[in-house]
């Protein structure tokens, strides 16, 4: 496996320790979430072994983090209300603008609350040369300019529902792999992210959050019934996107 690219400490000093902190703390927090599973998944499925996903979680060496950039959109007149409740009509036309409709492939997925940057204030450029001053801290939006923009799932009734994840808080999804694991018992939840109208101003706003993909070791198993590990799963979803 590849080694990390971090940017220079002189370009972004703290950066990389600061990120690392975090997710070693989204990590230790699904920890805990993965032990709330097992207690579920035990009085659930016969024959289940306690505490399997928490050991699963706490010692995967193949957890990705990613950080997230969505780039700004072009603007657009055609936005779609949610209703009353918060749910929104699936036949809406500007749904998955900024991420398609998709399920994550791990065992729980940890999200951070979006940051929303107008980059026409703060043009994102790399400096030509590193030098001893770092760059000048990005002011955030409060909030998005659209309040129909971010996060959204889809429940097992095809009901769409936003995701409001506040700022001191981290948010947690189900993947395929805990699906296999729990015999369907949690199912993986499919979601994307939706720009709606996100400008402010005629501005240019961009969207960025961190997710933490908590899986499983390549020899771990995923369906004790087949006796499937965690690596077959793996060349079983890359088949399905050739």
């Amino acid at each position: 496996m590849a080694s990390n690219v971090w940017p220079p400490e002189e370009m972004l000093p703290g950066f990389q320790q600061c990120f690392q902190d975090l997710c070693n703390l989204i990590i230790d927090t699904a920890v805990l979430v993965a032990r709330a599973c097992d207690r579920y998944a035990l009085a659930k499925i016969e024959g289940y072994e306690p505490g399997y996903l928490e050991r699963v979680v706490r010692t995967s060496t193949t957890t990705k983090a990613r950080l997230l950039h969505y780039f700004p959109q072009v603007p657009t007149d055609q936005v779609d209300q949610p209703t009353a409740n918060g749910l929104l009509d699936e036949d809406a036309t500007d749904l998955d603008t900024w991420c398609t409709t998709h399920i994550d492939h791990g065992c729980l997925t940890g999200l951070t609350s979006a940051v929303y940057i107008d980059e026409s204030a703060h043009c994102p450029t790399l400096p030509s040369k590193i030098s001893s001053t770092s760059p000048p801290p990005l002011s955030f939006l409060p909030r998005a300019p659209d309040p129909n923009s971010g996060l959204y799932i889809r429940s097992r009734t095809g009901a769409i529902t936003k995701v409001k994840i506040p700022a001191d808080c981290l948010g947690f999804q189900t993947g395929e792999t805990l699906q296999l694991i729990t015999r369907g018992n949690f199912q993986a939840v499919p979601h994307f992210v939706r720009a709606g109208g996100a400008s402010v101003d005629g501005g240019q706003v961009a969207r960025n959050t961190l997710a933490v993909f908590t899986q499983p070791g390549l020899d771990d198993l995923v369906d004790r019934t087949t006796g499937k590990t965690y690596a077959q799963f793996c060349r079983e979803v890359a088949e399905r996107f050739k």
